[in-house]
């Protein structure tokens, strides 16, 4: 079994999916071939301190990387307050208006800034998962084709394109500039004491929400029929081919044992090959998605150590950041699962 295993391996590809990864990850290490061969051989892939460790990182450096703009929005929030009250105490409402709109349009830069850095981030990430599949998905639907016919390797293949366009559409052209248009409104609502856009950023997070959960659902829902169907025609053909070949008078026997061995043997590299896609997928994510949730909460933090002495525009400021950076995990984490739980089902469903 594990001699074809790794004959079957030879013949499949797998440079184009290093150097995608190797792209990638920037200098980090992930060998897929490796990753393959330690799941064939009944290995753990990966340990749980290691995961630790790369999370624990993560959350080290980011905030290491963003400390300096945290500490600028503390310092600016209460100058702020400072100048305000001054302002008011020296000169009157006017004065202390004029003052902190300055101070304001200076918190702005600073978070807006921050802001369109975790934007940029998050739609990376989705790009760089989309051309990991691109490439990756040759390499998986070939070992679909070799155990279940060329019919379930296309099949799966197209709906995986499709997957990764829509993705593209709803998710990177449509809902993360949709939240950074909400974050802008929602800023500009501190801008008057009237609250002027209130009810046009709630619809646009409720469109984006629901734009999000509708793609997820039918995505799922064709892949987990395609999957129910698919296989099912795949596997007739398969045992048909196994009684053909048990049937040859004399080397029947032998002929059907190798059969259904190679064919074992084809399925044990494709559900290799699958875990190792997901493992992936989900290196890739991880990261991102802590600096993301990271920074959401040094937000949230900000803001409840300055209310007690901030003006409460400059809170809602930061209440709007974090409450946009939810929206951006919440369509990131998406993009994600999407191809993670796809590739989990395909796997499940062709054995």
């Amino acid at each position: 079994m594990d001699s074809i295993a790794d004959s079957i391996m030879q013949e499949i590809s797998s440079d184009e999916v290093q150097s995608v990864i190797d792209e990638t990850l920037n200098g980090q290490k992930f060998d897929f071939a490796g990753y393959i061969g330690s799941i064939i051989n009944g290995q753990s892939p990966f340990s749980f301190e290691e995961a630790a460790k790369y999370i624990l990182d993560g959350i080290y450096n980011n905030i290491v990387q963003e400390k300096n703009i945290y500490i600028y929005l503390i310092v600016i929030a209460i100058m702020g307050a400072l100048v305000a009250n001054f302002s008011k105490l020296l000169q009157g409402k006017k004065v202390a208006e004029t003052a902190f709109y300055m101070v304001y349009m200076l918190f702005f830069s600073v978070i807006a800034v921050s802001f369109a850095n975790i934007c940029n981030v998050a739609s990376k990430t989705l790009v760089n998962v989309s051309d990991f599949i691109k490439i990756y998905s040759t390499t998986y639907f070939t070992c679909i084709a070799f155990t279940n016919g060329s019919l379930a390797g296309s099949v799966f293949y197209e709906f995986t394109l499709v997957m990764m366009n829509v993705t593209s559409y709803v998710v990177v052209k449509f809902a993360l500039p949709a939240i950074q248009f909400y974050f802008f409104l929602r800023i500009a609502s501190q801008i008057s004491e009237e609250d002027v856009f209130s009810r046009l950023a709630v619809l646009i997070k409720d469109v984006v929400n629901t734009g999000l959960k509708t793609m997820f659902g039918v995505i799922m829902g064709i892949n987990v029929v395609q999957g129910l169907v698919v296989p099912v025609a795949a596997e007739a053909k398969n045992s048909v081919l196994v009684k053909m070949g048990s049937a040859i008078p004399g080397i029947g026997n032998t002929v059907g044992s190798v059969t259904s061995t190679v064919l074992y043997a084809g399925k044990l590299v494709k559900n290799a090959v699958g875990i190792t896609g997901i493992i992936f997928v989900i290196v890739i994510c991880l990261f991102p998605l802590i600096r993301i949730i990271i920074s959401k909460f040094m937000y949230q933090l900000i803001s409840a150590f300055i209310q007690p002495v901030s003006d409460k525009r400059i809170t809602n400021c930061l209440d709007a950041a974090a409450d946009s950076l939810k929206m951006q995990v919440y369509a990131v984490g998406t993009g994600c699962m999407m191809f993670v739980i796809s590739i989990a089902l395909i796997s499940a469903m062709t054995t």
